[in-house]
């Protein structure tokens, strides 16, 4: 199974469970696989967030666990209820949260409060967990609404409310913050993670957005082609990829790869075009050199000390507020650069792009596998 993620910081562990995948495989009818052979240890009041492209099968892999499929091979188990033995819609034990599922013949209150009569829970209890969970969300002036008369991201903050005023033992989110602007997937994105700390839920949340994985999830589990190919901390994945495919699928750009030679000069391409690198040792003649575009910045003077050098032909500068992307060529390989501030690089013009020791990253030039 794949590695596990110790829960960050004070979690209710006893209120949440662990979820644990082995080997599951999901196969639609006309043999499309959507899930393969995935095994994995999410433990109890852990956060983890499954990334990977479009069509890499994290929401698949969500209904597998939320038991709204079944799966076709292997086990998915949340605490001791196998899935193979629940019961579809058995939310005291796990939840896909979903803001279609609210009820648009009520208003946010009573789809928030509705359910909890059956939890055990007295009058007093139920308003008390209804209302910390609304004021988490900052729903307290929509609760006589209902869901056809709020935005779509009121919709998804009563959705999340709701789930975590039923305190189920996992929860799960799917693109939670899809259509939300800027300010406001902050602003959830903060409230989903202080209600999962103070819950104890165990949580996994499929995503697009590297920079929502990467700040709300201790363990971040890779996914591609329907494939589990790397889960560990984000520092781990993200810092430290264990493979140049990993590499390649989080960031945005991702990161830039370049086939190169290493030798007692340092490293170059093939067409020789040298890259420095001298303070950059491996044993393989071969390998593949990485560097993710934020931490590249313009050579010379006054900028750091650089380990390797990229002599970038430009072909594209786009300025996105308070970065400037840089897009272009260093021989025959394309490569991208997010640097702070603004950049003077004329189109077609010349530019070193500089990378610091601890930044680059080197690859087995046929498995890919880090060195």
């Amino acid at each position: 199974m794949a590695r596990t993620a110790e829960a960050g910081g004070q979690r209710k562990a006893s209120m949440s469970s662990p979820i644990v995948l082995a080997n599951v495989t999901k196969i639609y009818r006309g043999g499309a696989e959507a899930v393969r052979d995935v095994s994995i240890e999410i433990p109890a009041g852990a956060f983890c967030a499954l990334v990977g492209p479009t069509g890499a099968g994290k929401s698949t892999l969500l209904r597998l666990i939320a038991s709204r499929e079944a799966p076709t091979g292997g086990l998915v188990e949340v605490g001791d209820a196998a899935s193979q033995s629940w019961r579809i819609g058995r939310s005291e034990v796990v939840e896909l949260v979903d803001a279609r599922a609210l009820d648009p013949d009520r208003n946010l209150w009573d789809n928030m409060v509705a359910g909890l009569k059956s939890r055990g829970l007295g009058r007093k209890e139920r308003e008390a967990a209804t209302l910390k969970a609304a004021d988490a969300m900052a729903l307290g002036g929509l609760l006589a609404r209902k869901p056809g008369s709020v935005s779509s991201g009121e919709a998804a903050r009563a959705a999340i409310g709701r789930a975590f005023a039923h305190q189920p033992r996992a929860l799960l989110f799917d693109e939670p913050f899809a259509g939300l602007d800027p300010a406001r997937r902050l602003e959830l994105r903060r409230a989903l993670k202080r209600l999962q700390r103070d819950s104890g839920a165990t949580a996994v949340i499929a995503t697009h957005d590297l920079g929502d994985a990467l700040a709300l999830a201790d363990l971040v589990a890779v996914m591609d082609q329907g494939r589990l190919v790397a889960a560990g901390t984000p520092d781990e994945v993200y810092g430290r990829p264990p493979t140049v495919e990993v590499a390649r699928l989080l960031g945005a750009p991702p990161m830039n790869v370049l086939p190169v030679r290493a030798n007692q000069t340092g490293l170059s391409l093939e067409d020789g075009t040298h890259l420095g690198g001298t303070s950059v040792m491996t044993t393989a003649v071969f390998a593949q050199l990485g560097v993710r575009p934020e931490d590249l910045f313009v050579a010379g003077e006054g900028a750091p000390q650089a380990a390797a050098i990229l002599p970038v032909r430009v072909e594209e500068v786009e300025r996105a507020g308070p970065e400037t992307l840089v897009y272009g060529r260093v021989g025959a390989f394309p490569v991208a650069a997010r640097i702070t501030g603004v950049v003077e690089a004329p189109v077609d013009g010349p530019l070193r792009l500089g990378a610091r020791r601890e930044s680059l990253h080197m690859f087995d030039a046929e498995t890919g596998a880090r060195l």
